[in-house]
């Protein structure tokens, strides 16, 4: 027993220490409350550490560690950089830490995780175990922002798709409004008020037409009057002449000579109208009063086609509008289809524009490390004692180890003793029961080494625990 626990025990100066260091890292949410700033990254823990597990332990990154430490070396000779990175990852632990100490922190659930380097030279554990922590922090800083700027660059572009989206719905509703104007539904008060009016403007136009016509008429009955033969002829000049003079006076200024050339013919034509003789008595009254009517006939006649212009287009308008009364109103699903589309692509539109505000605020946030992060709680250790051999572990195996011993030597010497203990073996060799009592027969100086043996059987066992007690409990405090 007392060997086979020795020689465990002594491993602890045979075997390579192996010293750890360890990191915590604490998980914190946004800093600003989710009621005010909505987080556009999903936090999820478990797959949190792993990506970011998958990240920090790459090839590449711990390459760079191996090289930069020069780790490994007779296992980068004999086998490779390959060899060595494999070692290197399988020294490092990355495990979730439960904080069931903290307030309000449901069962079962953790947030921190634990970093953890192990290496035969305890300053070389730390540095390398500080430098992972780094790369760690770094990385999920790195891929949280990287996160939310891609959901922002996502909903500016679904942002571009919706507002097209309104504008083509947009254009579908005028197109149909432009293509059925005036039978839309709704639009029967309108074309009916419409038509109302049209036809009081073409009535006051059709008065003031066929009161014009009479005008004409009494103009042209008066001109049929027959008048002498030179106050004709120079009422025919005068007529004339007055229509040239307007002519020139719509081209040229009052100085034109031309223009005045004719005036003055006016003026003296109408002086020789003035001096001619007097037919009972009022003939220049009536020659007055047959200019004014040639002058009134002539502006009536040019204002005629206007006004029949005007007529038709009034009539034209009222039939149209006439036209479309007597048609039925197309059905109202076809239009209201297509504004429930407007409506629903803006408000899709809508949705969307308040959704990027939220994740551009949010993508802020995490560019000023507002969002979910780690915290360094405690910095990498410099380790002390070595996590292997561990003292307490080789306690147990040498306690194990010299159980295993000390039954295994007991047991070979039971089968090795040449003697009979008892009746069950007498029977298992053949013989006969006897109804008979050999009683023991010892000298006295039989009896008394008997007695001194157990005695030092028992003070060997009591020192023996002895031993291994003090051992260990020494054991214990050199790991701690």
């Amino acid at each position: 027993m007392l060997l086979g626990w020795a020689g465990v025990i002594s491993l602890r100066w045979v075997l390579p220490p192996e010293y750890q260091s360890q990191a915590l890292l604490l998980i914190e949410h946004q800093s600003v409350p989710q009621s005010y700033v909505q987080p556009n990254v999903t936090f999820n823990p478990s797959e949190l550490l792993q990506s970011m597990g998958q990240e920090v332990l790459s090839h590449d990154r711990l390459a760079e560690v191996v090289r930069r430490h020069q780790l490994y070396p007779a296992i980068q000779k004999r086998q490779g950089m390959e060899a060595a990175i494999i070692r290197l990852r399988s020294r490092i632990a990355i495990q979730p830490v439960s904080l069931d100490s903290l307030p309000l922190m449901p069962a079962g659930e953790w947030s921190a995780v634990g970093i953890a380097f192990t290496d035969s030279s305890a300053e070389r554990a730390q540095q390398i175990d500080g430098e992972l922590t780094t790369m760690f922090i770094q990385e999920n800083l790195r891929s949280t922002q990287q996160a939310s700027a891609q959901t922002t660059a996502f909903l500016e572009q679904q942002l571009q798709q919706a507002q097209d989206a309104v504008a083509q719905a947009q254009q579908k509703v005028q197109s149909y409004e432009r293509s059925h104007l005036g039978v839309l539904p709704g639009q029967d008060q309108g074309n009916l008020a419409m038509v109302l009016n049209l036809q009081n403007e073409l009535a006051q136009s059709l008065q003031a037409r066929s009161q014009l016509q009479q005008e004409i008429a009494t103009d042209r009955a008066l001109l049929q009057q027959a008048p002498s033969p030179e106050t004709s002829r120079l009422q025919q000049q005068l007529a004339a002449l007055q229509a040239k003079a307007r002519d020139l006076s719509t081209r040229y200024t009052d100085r034109y000579p031309d223009l005045q050339q004719v005036r003055q013919q006016i003026s003296d034509i109408q002086a020789q109208l003035a001096q001619a003789p007097k037919a009972e008595g009022s003939t220049a009254e009536s020659t007055m009063a047959l200019t004014q009517a040639r002058s009134q006939l002539q502006a009536d006649e040019a204002q005629l086609p206007h006004l029949q212009t005007q007529v038709a287009n009034l009539q034209h308008q009222l039939d149209l509008y006439q036209h479309r009364l007597t048609l039925a109103p197309l059905p109202a699903s076809e239009l209201a289809a297509l504004e429930a589309q407007q409506q629903q692509t803006q408000a899709a539109y809508q949705s969307v524009a308040s959704k990027l505000d939220a994740s551009q605020m949010a993508s802020q946030l995490e560019q000023q490390q507002g969002g979910a992060q780690f915290r360094l709680v405690n910095s990498p250790d410099l380790p002390k004692q070595p996590v292997w051999p561990s003292p307490n572990a080789l306690i147990l195996i040498g306690i194990g180890a010299g159980l295993a011993l000390g039954f295994g030597a007991c047991a070979l010497a039971e089968l090795g003793r040449d003697c009979i203990s008892g009746e069950a073996e007498l029977m298992q060799l053949g013989f006969t029961p006897i109804l008979a009592f050999v009683p023991a027969l010892g000298s006295r100086g039989e009896r008394k080494r008997r007695r001194t043996q157990r005695t030092l059987e028992w003070i060997a066992a009591f020192a023996v625990i002895l031993i291994l007690a003090a051992g260990n409990i020494w054991m214990w405090r050199l790991g701690h």
